[in-house]
């Protein structure tokens, strides 16, 4: 997988954006960074993108990124909209990332307190839910149904998988299929740009 280690500039104000992407098409990649985002909305989505750096790894992203935030001083320069030195792990380095990560696996949350649970009753009045218990019979009632629709759609479906197995595409079949994708990746990258 390709990392791009990019600098965005916008066109009417100058402004850069260190940053990084996995996307398959990074000029098209508008980046994340909240100022950056801001700043875009405001004067418009209109900049350049110059690939500084391909990596392959988050490790060599990380090393590229401190390096360039350094060189150009992106966190306190005010030509640059970067909060946080580029190393591809958002807020902390991808280390500290994964240290926090096994910390929180299997940690229980507290017990809500009374004002937690009022709050939460507060921000949720006023919006419908089914309580009467005619609603819930039919919706009880419509889920068994659905569920013994799934089961005899699963046991069709089996059938028909076990008539068609051991069968071979034929060749101009496998060419309209690849076509068909190839079209449709086009499509998608015309609507994408």
């Amino acid at each position: 997988m390709t990392i791009y280690l990019y600098v965005k500039t916008h066109r009417k104000t100058g402004l850069k954006y260190l940053g990084k992407t996995t996307s398959l098409d990074p000029y098209s990649y508008h980046g994340s960074g909240g100022i950056w985002k801001k700043h875009l909305k405001e004067h418009g989505i209109d900049y350049d993108t110059e690939i500084i750096r391909e990596c392959q790894t988050n490790q060599e992203l990380s090393q590229w990124g401190r390096y360039y935030s350094e060189l150009w001083n992106v966190v306190a320069s005010s030509d640059w909209a970067n909060q946080i030195p580029e190393t591809g792990g958002g807020h902390c380095g991808p280390d500290a990332a994964r240290k926090i990560s096994a910390t929180l696996k299997g940690r229980k949350k507290p017990p809500r307190t009374n004002e937690h649970k009022q709050n939460l009753s507060k921000s949720t009045k006023g919006i419908s839910r089914p309580r009467s218990a005619q609603h819930q019979e039919s919706w009880i009632e419509s889920s068994k149904a659905n569920w013994a629709n799934n089961l005899e759609r699963k046991k069709k479906v089996s059938e028909l998988g076990k008539s068609n197995k051991g069968r071979k595409h034929m060749p101009e079949a496998l060419e309209k299929k690849r076509q068909a994708m190839i079209e449709y990746w086009k499509l998608k990258k015309s609507q994408d740009s």
